[in-house]
């Protein structure tokens, strides 16, 4: 028979029961997390590779309490604990101050100071030779790189570039000027630098904390180069196509968040896509990757695909960002690595190129018309009429002005040449008006800058 005071009273033990457990469940969580604190507190008497060992046996001496944690609970209690020590576990409010960069940029247009980078590209590219080499100008404390300004400041350089070994870094650094001569020791400024057969670090909780840890003592004075992402991620076998494949860098982000580095990630580029401008595109993998950071640049050989065609050695570099408009330049490395050449940017580049394949299909004397127009047209600032071009060509036989209006009206057409008004008739019989023609733009650009 039904006991409703018995019930009452199991109800009640229940309930004091219930109360305890979460009580004393609290009670560990908040030892737990604390103790995970101290961990991280102690940097130095506690190796990263050692943190977790020391949370399994905290929670060893928790008694009977009953709970249980795998590693990867234990790695996001000390997640949590780390952003609790670094400011980042809370949002922004009403009446937060939030501040606006107002110059964003450490290497203008192309490399985004405190936040992150991608750089899409094939190997072999420069990549790791051209970023190096612009830290190494910031060092010479240059005021611009290739056309574009750099920063005032000289922040400190920290490399994991396990996609490499010794011996390439070596010379990357030395065409940087990163290396001292004749002693071959790294500049003061290199932190540390990772290699593929020197420490190489990984995007796991050892690397990740690794960098952290030196992104906190160089807070916002650090440029921090990831070369590559793959061979990053590759150790913990995450598929490119996947979403999560993105994961890693987003703990790092996590992570540094606070510290304000400027990193710059370089990734391998899709092969079938490689050589357009669209960035995400390019990039290997899930665009989950892309869409982490906030600026991309992407890189890419101006080589034509003919076999027959010469060797180009030009790399179009273009940029995809959330702060200015794209940038569309044209480089080169000359001097054995030593150095980079701006050609300009690629719009300019584009047209002059479509002009000389214009300018290669003129005949001999439409050549040298072209080039007498600019040449004169620069060094008077005169248009020049159908009659002084036959002079200026020798033309000879039977009315040879028009002749040299036929050779006008083809550059014409080709839009090398546009008319500049009316030379008026000589003396005062009412002749008729001649008419001039000047080169345009990209004509001069062309011939008569090279001839004045």
């Amino acid at each position: 028979m039904f006991d409703p005071t018995a019930q009452e009273q199991l109800n009640s033990e229940v309930s004091k029961e219930t109360e305890r457990i979460i009580i004393a469940t609290k009670n560990d969580y908040s030892k737990l997390e604390h103790y995970a604190k101290e961990i991280i507190k102690k940097k130095k008497d506690i190796p990263v590779t050692q943190r977790l060992h020391h949370l399994r046996k905290f929670v060893g001496t928790l008694g009977r309490s009953g709970l249980g944690f795998s590693d990867n609970d234990l790695r996001q209690i000390l997640g949590e604990q780390r952003a609790v020590l670094n400011g980042s576990n809370k949002a922004w409010r009403g009446g937060d101050v939030l501040r606006y960069n107002p110059a964003p940029f450490m290497w203008h247009g192309v490399i985004m100071k405190n936040t992150s980078n991608l750089i899409v590209s094939l190997p072999k590219v420069g990549k790791s030779r051209l970023f190096t080499q612009m830290y190494g100008q910031l060092v010479k404390e240059e005021e611009t790189f290739l056309g574009q300004k750099l920063q005032d400041d000289i922040p400190y350089f920290y490399i994991s570039g396990c996609d490499q070994p010794d011996e390439d870094w070596a010379l990357c650094l030395r065409l940087a000027g990163l290396l001292e001569p004749g002693t071959d020791k790294l500049h003061k400024n290199i932190i540390q630098l990772h290699t593929k057969n020197k420490n190489p670090l990984h995007l796991d909780e050892k690397g990740i904390n690794t960098i952290a840890e030196n992104c906190a003592e160089y807070r916002g004075k650090m440029f921090l180069l990831l070369d590559s992402y793959h061979s990053h991620v590759a150790p913990l076998g995450l598929k490119e196509s996947d979403s999560c494949y993105a994961e890693p860098l987003l703990d790092l982000q996590e992570a540094i968040a606070p510290y304000k580095p400027t990193l710059t990630v370089i990734h391998h580029a899709n092969k079938s896509s490689a050589g357009q401008d669209d960035a995400v595109l390019a990039s290997r993998g899930t665009s989950a990757l892309p869409g982490a950071v906030s600026q991309i640049v992407n890189m890419f050989r101006m080589q034509k695909e003919s076999p027959l065609a010469p060797k180009d050695d030009r790399v179009k570099l273009v940029t995809t960002s959330r702060a200015s408009k794209s940038l569309d330049l044209i480089i080169e490395q000359i001097n054995d690595g030593y150095d980079w050449k701006l050609h300009g940017d690629a719009a300019t580049i584009s047209k002059r190129e479509a002009v000389q394949e214009i300018v290669e299909k003129l005949n001999e004397r439409q050549t040298v018309a072209i080039e007498d127009i600019a040449t004169h047209y620069q060094a008077t600032g005169c248009g020049m009429d159908a009659e002084a071009l036959a002079d200026a060509l020798n033309i000879e036989g039977r009315n040879p002005t028009a002749r040299a209006r036929e050779v006008m009206a083809t550059l014409e057409k080709n839009h090398l040449v546009e008319k500049a008004g009316d030379k008026p008739a000589k003396g005062d019989g009412g002749g008729q008006a001649k008419k001039l023609y000047k080169p345009t733009k990209a004509a001069i650009d062309l011939y008569g800058k090279a001839n004045v």
